[in-house]
């Protein structure tokens, strides 16, 4: 198994998003605690984070406020909705990093349509994973 990434793009290239699903944190390893040190976890955070993301339906978020880069990693699921389900939640995590770094309010018509906006980019870009 390869891992698959959808990159996600944003107006004037502020921020930029990288999905990976559909990894093997086993044959993958190093490739995946490389990608996650580069957002600043330390080699144990990201040793642990790939024990969890070894489990069904999990996930992960990690940003880096100076890089404007975020990394979202998730894990096989069991249900096309459970993929989804972790995406949506973990989508949620990057929003949160993204408005704090650009001072947006978290309830504001602006956040909410930045989650929007995403979350259509993620379905166009992976289509449906769980076939």
């Amino acid at each position: 198994m390869i891992m698959k990434q959808a990159y996600l793009k944003f107006p004037n290239n502020e921020w930029g998003v990288v999905v990976a699903y559909d990894f093997d944190t086993v044959f993958e390893h190093n490739v995946l605690v490389e990608q996650m040190r580069s957002f600043g976890l330390s080699i144990r955070n990201a040793e642990k984070a790939l024990r969890i993301l070894s489990n069904y339906n999990t996930g992960m978020a990690v940003s880096n406020e100076t890089l404007k880069m975020s990394a979202i990693y998730i894990s096989d699921a069991t249900t096309p909705s459970q993929f989804w389900d972790s995406c949506a939640h973990e989508l949620a995590h990057v929003v949160t990093a993204i408005i704090d770094a650009y001072d947006v309010p978290y309830y504001s018509e602006d956040a909410a349509y930045l989650s929007g906006f995403l979350m259509c980019q993620l379905v166009e870009e992976i289509g449906e994973p769980c076939r």
